[in-house]
């Protein structure tokens, strides 16, 4: 059937100086009139509530984003109205991130920093004289639960090497990566947000790092 989208945009402000975040709502109908999707996205990521509804107007499937444009509830409808699933998919890939933590060979750096790479070459000891780094990256607990990914914001970072403007255990497992390269940094609670712990993060968390190297200077 021929779908009709409405788009509309709706400011959200952030408590801070900075300037607004808007989010996308949109809108699409069937033919008849009846609402067949409705979600929102902000900086290129689904957030919130997406609904999807059967021509009749019976709710067909719900999806919820949290802020971050993770996917934490999938429901699921059959044409008569009644719930034929539900699930938390998040939970599934913690799982496999776990297991998947368990399995590497990890490389054992200073002061107990691990990395495994999935492409490049071994480093044995911490590259020196650089000053910015630019990649992709994803931080997850060992548990496999994530806390912060660029990949999905699709958007790289530039870490500043000299002035130190990440946690010292990222910095000093990044020494060990050239551009190019792609793997993994494990960094103990020590060297992470120690006994305080940080948003997402609970006290004397390892934090595993995934990495993409774009470019060095």
């Amino acid at each position: 059937m021929k779908s009709y989208t409405y788009s509309l945009l709706m400011a959200f402000f952030l408590v801070s100086t900075s300037a607004p975040v808007l989010a996308q709502k949109t809108v699409e109908r069937h033919e008849n009139g009846n609402k067949k999707y409705q979600g929102r996205v902000k900086n290129g990521l689904k957030v919130g509530k997406h609904s999807f509804w059967y021509e009749s107007g019976e709710k067909q499937r719900e999806e919820r984003y949290d802020d971050r444009g993770i996917l934490i509830l999938i429901k699921e409808w059959n044409e008569e109205g009644k719930l034929t699933k539900e699930e938390n998919p998040e939970e599934g890939f913690e799982k496999v991130r776990s297991e998947q933590f368990g399995k590497f060979k990890w490389l054992l750096a200073r002061d107990g920093i691990g990395y495994h790479k999935l492409k490049g070459e071994q480093v044995f000891q911490p590259i020196t004289g650089r000053s910015k780094m630019t990649l992709h990256y994803a931080t997850y607990t060992l548990s496999g639960k994530e806390v912060d990914n660029s990949f999905r914001r699709k958007v790289p970072i530039t870490v500043d090497l000299i002035k130190g403007n990440f946690i010292r255990g990222f910095l000093q497992g990044l020494s060990y990566f050239k551009p190019g390269d792609n793997g993994y940094i494990r960094v103990p609670a020590e060297l992470a947000y120690g006994k305080q712990g940080a948003d997402n993060v609970p006290p004397n968390a390892i934090l595993v790092f995934q990495v993409r190297i774009l470019s060095v200077q």
